[in-house]
């Protein structure tokens, strides 16, 4: 059996994309990896410059790097992107969907009912088990009220200072009497539509606040006026994510390559089940960072399936990273639960201020907050305590370690009571190896947690080069709706990019 499998890996072999290097190509490019992730420290060491300068900076240094190895070594690619491949992994693709075809093809099904919800059925003209459709739409149930609430320890690790700064003015908020209207609506929508239906409509919906956030803010600079806050209060809904500037470097790097391994393995293993030639296996980096993994099927031979079976494989890289999602976030909670909470220093740190807000410039990375309006402040837990009785317009005292401030709150959004200072803040860890250790797997893991998900979701969409929109080519009849749809998404994507030029011109 093991004979034929690898004759039969060795028949659907592509050619290998990585050429053999000598001794001396390895010594250089092994040394061009280093001053790849020297570049990474430095962009990462430069604050100053405003996070949009980092992430040029970044990409800049990581473009030259990965232009020098793939000229170096003759790599396929471009733009500082190239691709590194190998036949080895298609015998191991064969021998797993040779053992378990059953279970894949089922949890790719399952992975067609959380991105479709009810419309899966008709989506897929009823050719499913009632019992994969009624465990899905469950699922789905399932993650919009007990899984998703946990994405919170994820976002921790995106040093973005908006986005950590809305994280913590909502845990801070008072305690809610009861779910918003639009949140009912979107768990509504997301049971029918699934995760497809539940990233297009916060898609939408952030970029309709954004556009409003411009409208109010012309509007105030033509009565003399002008809230700058109506434009800094906006949390951008995409952003670059570059190991070491904006994510862990480390963790970061291992999330990123086990999200890609377990995508692009799933669609492979699919297409081996439905019988499906593989060209190419391999992974995409740019500079040092891994951005993207392969497993490019005969796409001639995928065309000539019928649309269930082409369904499965598309549907079979997201199914994947809903799986990882749930293992990840066991491995989070146990963490979380019986491991993190015994190595923190019960002591709170300045990590950084949003431009625009009282706090820029003022309050600076590294103090320490003592007393909070007068609330002494020991650990997290007392600072959002603190933090719950912020109103707008109300002064704001801080006490640290190099001296007392005190602000002005600015309203938190247009209507809101709340007020905010623009302050990030964070409990260091104890020095000890265990603790270190302790919190590296933690970082992984909500990270991996965290990214699955996001992949998942964000590859539903019905744009190019997206699995959602090879399913929606395979399965809805009416191309136009299809592009109109892609070019509305697409649309709205641009415009949750704004908020990043709005912190730049504010800074």
């Amino acid at each position: 059996m093991g004979d034929c499998i690898k004759k039969r890996a060795k028949q659907i072999a592509p050619p290998d994309l990585m050429p053999k290097l000598d001794g001396k190509k390895k010594v250089v490019t092994i040394v061009l990896a280093l001053l790849g992730f020297a570049g990474i420290f430095l962009a990462a060491a430069l604050p100053q410059i405003g996070y949009i300068n980092q992430w040029i900076l970044a990409i800049l240094l990581l473009a030259v790097d990965g232009l020098l190895i793939k000229n170096l070594n003759s790599f396929v690619g471009g733009y500082g992107a190239y691709l590194v491949a190998t036949d080895k992994g298609l015998t191991l693709i064969d021998q797993i969907s040779g053992r378990f075809s059953a279970f894949w093809t089922e949890m790719s099904v399952w992975g067609m009912v959380l991105g479709f919800g009810v419309l899966a059925w008709p989506l897929m003209k009823g050719n499913l088990s009632k019992k994969t459709y009624l465990f899905g739409l469950f699922s789905i149930i399932v993650m919009l009220f007990v899984v998703l609430p946990y994405t919170a320890n994820g976002l921790e690790f995106i040093n973005l200072p908006q986005l950590q700064s809305a994280i913590q003015n909502h845990a801070a908020s008072a305690p809610s009497t009861g779910v918003p209207l639009f949140s009912y609506f979107v768990y509504g929508l997301t049971v029918i539509t699934g995760f497809s239906g539940y990233i297009i409509v916060l898609l939408l919906y952030n970029a309709w606040q954004i556009l409003y956030g411009i409208a109010v803010f012309f509007s105030s600079v033509v009565a003399g006026n002008p809230q700058t806050s109506t434009l800094t209060n906006q949390v951008p809904g995409a952003a670059p994510i570059i190991p070491g500037v904006d994510i862990p470097l480390y963790a970061g790097i291992i999330s990123l390559i086990i999200l890609l391994a377990v995508h692009e393995l799933s669609h492979g293993i699919l297409a081996r089940i439905e019988k499906v030639r593989l060209k190419a296996v391999g992974m995409v980096l740019f500079g040092v960072i891994p951005i993207g993994a392969f497993v490019e099927p005969d796409e001639p031979q995928v065309m000539k399936l019928n649309p269930l079976r082409q369904t499965k494989i598309y549907a079979a890289g997201i199914a994947s990273n809903f799986v990882a999602m749930l293992v990840f976030l066991v491995l989070m909670v146990v963490v979380l639960t019986y491991f993190l909470p015994g190595i923190y220093s019960n002591t709170v740190l300045v990590k950084s201020t949003v431009p625009g807000y009282p706090a820029y410039n003022a309050l600076k990375p590294g103090m320490q907050i003592l007393y909070w309006n007068g609330y002494k402040i020991n650990n997290l837990t007392s600072f959002v305590v603190a933090g719950a009785n912020d109103f707008a317009n109300s002064t704001i005292t801080v006490v640290t370690n190099n001296g007392s401030f005190a602000f002005k709150a600015i309203a938190a959004g247009s209507g809101s009571n709340r007020g905010l200072i623009g302050v990030n803040v964070y409990e260091p860890l104890m020095s000890t190896f265990s603790a270190q250790l302790i919190y590296f797997l933690y970082s992984v893991f909500a990270l991996s947690f965290l990214l699955n998900f996001l992949v998942a979701v964000v590859n539903l969409l019905p744009v190019p080069l997206f699995d959602g929109w090879r399913i929606y080519k395979a399965n809805v009849k009416n191309d136009r709706f299809t592009r109109f749809l892609a070019a509305l998404i697409v649309i709205s994507l641009l415009i949750n990019v704004l908020p990043w030029f709005f912190f730049a011109l504010v800074k």
